[in-house]
């Protein structure tokens, strides 16, 4: 578990309300990925008077000062989750689930693709569209 307070301060952030209960809930809900609606939603059943508009404003923040990750799962909503070592995604075009996965010979393939084409990869974000084996969703 983190200190809210001391992460804000050592990304060079002031420790705010809405900044301590927004890291709050994305800590809270481990390998869930957020959109803005649903965390307000959170804050909101744990009487939090944090408005939506503030919940963007201070997810902007915190996204650039390195402390959560923006993911773009589908063409109309984002999703948030605290940053953590590099990680790809699986996505069901079903139900929705969200696999996380690291594979070393992924990242070692898209080296050498990136030397290959004499590329120097500062960074990538891989997420996989399919059908998982769960339930209704494997027929």
């Amino acid at each position: 578990m983190i200190n809210t307070n001391e992460t804000l301060k050592d990304a060079g952030l002031k420790v705010t309300n809405p900044r301590t209960k927004i890291l709050d809930v994305l800590q809270s809900n481990p390998g869930m990925h957020l959109s803005a609606d649903e965390i307000h939603i959170k804050l909101v059943d744990h009487n939090e008077s944090i408005g939506l508009a503030t919940v963007y404003r201070v997810l902007t923040q915190l996204e650039l000062a390195g402390l959560i990750q923006k993911n773009q799962f589908s063409d109309n909503q984002s999703s948030y989750e605290i940053k953590k070592q590099h990680h790809d995604h699986l996505i069901c075009t079903k139900c929705g689930k969200i696999i996380e996965f690291m594979d070393n010979n992924l990242e070692a393939l898209q080296e050498e693709i990136s030397d290959k084409y004499q590329f120097r990869l500062d960074s990538h974000v891989m997420t996989l569209f399919g059908v998982c084996k769960d339930g209704n969703c494997k027929k």
